[in-house]
């Protein structure tokens, strides 16, 4: 039988097994037996579980947390109150006097978690006060014309005439 050096992923009961028949006086030998490793991963293995207070589990090793709870859900709470702001525009308002505020994807990984995702306004005609007066004035003259009247009119759906924005998304 050949035993291999290389890094082996014991599953939960095994490391129960590994550690509690340990405990019970079996060798290292007698474990690398029965799980076709080398004697070095067993001791790997327990210093390891050793160094980790006991726990079975393997902890993963990452970055800490940048934002703390507050961060969050002041990151959280800004776009309900105001929903058009983008996600520098967050960062730069909740973070405004923090030395080292987090970075933008940081911000946006925050709001994607909590199910906050980017949308596009919908677009409306921009009619000022004038405007409007204007075309309430011009109803009201034309609120009695007859069929003949509107017939004069030369009424065209051939052009596409953009009265506000771009038909592209930007």
């Amino acid at each position: 039988m050949r035993r291999t050096s290389e890094k082996k992923n014991f599953t939960d009961n095994d490391k129960r097994a590994i550690v509690v028949g340990r405990q019970n006086g079996l060798t290292m030998m007698t474990f690398a037996g029965m799980f076709d490793v080398t004697e070095a991963c067993i001791s790997r293995f327990l210093k390891r579980w050793k160094a980790q207070d006991g726990s079975t589990k393997s902890q993963r090793t990452r970055r800490p947390r940048f934002s703390d709870r507050n961060g969050d859900r002041n990151i959280l709470k800004t776009p309900r109150t105001n929903p058009r702001l983008t996600a520098p525009a967050i960062r730069r308002e909740v973070f405004s006097n923090s030395p080292s505020p987090p970075s933008v994807s940081t911000v946006k990984r925050r709001l994607n978690a909590a199910a906050i995702m980017g949308r596009r306004p919908v677009k409306k005609p921009l009619i000022s006060e004038n405007n409007r007066a204007a075309r309430v004035k011009w109803e009201k003259e034309h609120l009695n014309w007859t069929r003949q009247d509107w017939n004069k009119i030369l009424w065209s759906d051939e052009s596409e005439f953009l009265l506000f924005g771009s038909d592209g998304i930007q």
